[in-house]
């Protein structure tokens, strides 16, 4: 009988930012680490994941108060054809390039 072999699956490394920081910032962000009980990498590496996705949702959602919510469902049911203004606007929108989260034009 011979022994089988298995692989191992190996570990992924994860991925690495390398930065500098002002003396007076790194003394600030060491002092919220030790305030929260954590070592400087986990806080810096917590507080960066926190604050993408709270970037993100925000970029993502769009928030509308009633009167908004109402009249955008509307404008889905209205079945009449996009104007002349729309469709120039969308021809706009289709020949910018996007920077960010901003369309330029």
């Amino acid at each position: 009988m011979t022994a089988r072999r298995t692989k191992r699956a190996t570990p992924r490394k994860p991925d690495r930012m390398n930065f500098r920081l002002d003396p007076e910032i790194k003394e600030r962000v060491a002092r919220a680490a030790a305030i929260t009980g954590q070592g400087l990498t986990d806080f810096a590496v917590s507080t960066l994941s926190e604050k993408a996705d709270e970037i993100i949702a925000r970029h993502d959602t769009l928030p509308l108060d009633r009167d908004e919510f109402n009249f955008f469902l509307g404008v889905l049911d209205d079945a009449r054809a996009p104007s002349k203004r729309s469709l120039a606007a969308a021809k706009r929108y289709r020949r910018g390039r996007r920077e960010g989260a901003r369309h330029r034009f």
